[in-house]
């Protein structure tokens, strides 16, 4: 009995021991598991649209801790940091190369075929999810009409669809013509509607207006190519806010913690759909619900 007694009496005097070393172990895990899961927005300069990209970071991931680092407040980045780098422009205030985990955002395809990164989220809608929108918002066995600036233009917008997709399109090259004008008239022969891709030799302020203009002259819709065209008038469009940009980057930082490997660069799989109800009201077209469209388009 006295040996059971001594032997509870050393398992008690031990335990603060014990208890303070394992303590210990668990606080430096805890420091560096928050080191290793640091993620760092790096950008030129601060904006209105990288302080909500934050924000919806935090709020859809709190796990994580956040920093911004600008030319104006650089901050200090670890190796083990998730890079964030937000935008086209060159980042002249720190050395990217040194950080192996350097995810691209806010890039079109063609950027960030030219960014330095480990992987990249789009951020215009593909080709591909315009087009079946198209085909749910305007159904018919009219082609659609698309604009290309050129050869390689159109090739690049091609080589992202399937043979039954390009099937559907009627591709006219504005390098063939004179002007756009000429080449606006030719597409917009026996089509249903015109299919806007993400090019800003086409679809800029100088053009846009012009191109709305002459197609709804013909009753023909423009589906596409981004948010921006719906004020101008274009119809509808998919698009990905920057809560869809804040999701789409856990996903990859959470794919790569869990695996080491990185998501393939590609566009983002969540965005909405937005219409422009004057549009539809002028031109009478039943606008669908936005659940059924969804369901309807599948994943990309």
């Amino acid at each position: 009995m006295m040996l059971y007694i001594r032997i509870l009496i050393l398992l008690l005097c031990s335990w603060p021991l014990m208890a303070a070393q394992e303590t210990k172990v668990q606080s430096s895990s805890d420091k560096a598991s928050l080191a290793q899961d640091k993620i760092v927005l790096v950008a030129e300069r601060l904006s209105p649209a990288l302080n909500k990209l934050i924000s919806n970071l935090r709020a859809s991931a709190p796990q994580f801790s956040y920093q911004i680092s600008t030319a104006d407040t650089p901050a200090v980045i670890s190796v083990n940091d998730y890079v964030i780098v937000v935008g086209a422009k060159k980042i002249t205030h720190t050395d990217l190369s040194k950080y192996p985990k350097r995810i691209g955002v806010m890039l079109t395809a063609h950027q960030a075929e030219l960014a330095d990164a480990s992987t990249s989220i789009y951020i215009e809608p593909p080709v591909s999810r315009q087009l079946k929108l198209a085909n749910l918002l305007i159904p018919g066995s009219k082609k659609i009409g698309l604009l290309v600036s050129d050869e390689q233009d159109k090739a690049n917008v091609l080589n992202q669809l399937s043979n039954v997709e390009k099937d559907m399109l009627k591709v006219v090259s504005i390098a063939e013509y004179d002007n756009i004008n000429q080449a606006l008239f030719h597409v917009l022969k026996g089509i249903r509607l015109l299919l806007g891709h993400y090019n800003s030799e086409i679809y800029n302020a100088k053009n846009i207006k012009n191109i709305l203009i002459t197609s709804y002259r013909q009753r023909k819709v423009l589906i596409g190519p981004s948010r921006a065209y719906l004020k101008a008038g274009s119809f509808s469009t998919t698009f990905s806010d920057l809560s869809h940009i804040a999701n789409r980057i856990i996903e990859v930082v959470e794919h790569h913690k869990a695996s080491d490997q990185w998501l393939k660069a590609g566009y983002n799989p969540h965005y909405r759909i937005l219409f422009n109800a004057q549009v539809a009201r002028s031109l009478n077209i039943r606008v669908l619900k936005e659940d059924y469209l969804r369901q309807q388009m599948g994943d990309d």
